[in-house]
């Protein structure tokens, strides 16, 4: 089969916004592809538009932006196939379990999960037709799961989950199912999540500052310090575009060394272990004082 030109085909890129789906879409384009990139508001719209990137209204939780796009696509002008489904949507706030309301649980699996699976549910005919690609980002969070990341975590595990169904279906049609898992990547998302953790903290009853201050002083430490040798956010978009586009792309994939590294030994390692490893690296970053000038807990005061 002869094969279709660059700039004869779109890729949609959700959460297009900024940090990695941002930088995918510029990536993508860059390549020659005609890209639909994902935005909310008019001002990520315009910050976003660019050569070969066209921003769409898409809000994974919003049927009509979905049913949008699905006819942007079958009414494209120029007759263009949908070559990839890059879903990158999310967000991340970290709370411990007890904590964390179960609104904010209901937000994480309805942007992370379940905007993901409407997007692909309504795109499939599309990318059957044209013997696509989807790849759907998911984290080491989606194998290992971090103390106060736990309803991150969940809908990361589950989207692996779905992966791995989907691709046992829909493989045998021509359509490749990717997985991507991220490590540390130096997004604006990445960055700001530890100060959210701090401030739902500032909130919570004495008796939970008592029990959780120092865990969550402690977790928004480690990823502080590790954020600092974090993967550029461009060099992760260049392998994700690669992937998106390859012929015969792997099952999946990692990005960064620490995944590369992490995920191995969460796999073979007893849980005994890793969870005294995750410890230790805890007390190692919050020892270094990777939080100064932050509000940091103990056990007889308050956030």
């Amino acid at each position: 089969m002869p094969r279709v030109p660059h700039d004869q085909q779109l890729v949609v890129v959700s959460g297009a916004s900024t940090g990695i789906g941002a930088a995918t879409a510029r990536t993508l384009a860059s390549y020659g592809y005609h890209v639909l990139a994902g935005v909310r508001t008019d001002a990520e719209a315009g910050a976003a538009r660019g050569a070969g990137v066209e921003p769409v209204m898409l809000d994974v939780t919003d049927g009509d932006h979905i049913e949008a796009l699905t006819e942007r696509i079958a009414r494209d002008p120029k007759g263009r196939k949908l070559r990839a489904l890059v879903n990158n949507a999310g967000i991340e706030i970290n709370s411990p379990v007890e904590v964390q309301p179960l609104a904010v649980w209901r937000q994480h699996f309805d942007v992370n999960l379940f905007g993901h699976v409407a997007v692909i549910k309504a795109l499939l005919p599309a990318l059957r037709r044209s013997g696509g690609t989807i790849v759907n980002i998911t984290s080491v969070g989606g194998e290992l799961a971090l103390p106060i990341y736990g309803a991150y975590a969940a809908t990361k595990f589950a989207l692996e989950a779905v992966s791995d169904a989907l691709r046992r279906e829909v493989g045998p049609l021509g359509v490749r199912v990717v997985v991507v898992q991220p490590g540390g990547v130096r997004t604006e998302m990445a960055e700001h999540s530890g100060e959210i953790s701090l401030a739902l903290a500032a909130k919570m009853s004495p008796e939970h500052k008592e029990i959780y201050g120092d865990l969550i002083a402690s977790s928004v430490a480690s990823q502080t310090a590790f954020l600092r040798n974090a993967m550029p956010v461009e060099k992760a978009a260049a392998k994700i575009a690669k992937v998106a586009t390859a012929a015969r792309p792997r099952a999946r994939y990692t990005l960064g060394t620490d995944a590369a590294t992490v995920l191995p030994l969460a796999r073979l390692l007893p849980a005994y272990v890793m969870d005294g490893i995750l410890a230790a690296t805890r007390r190692m970053a919050d020892s270094s004082g990777p939080l100064a000038g932050l509000p940091r807990p103990n056990r007889s005061s308050t956030l």
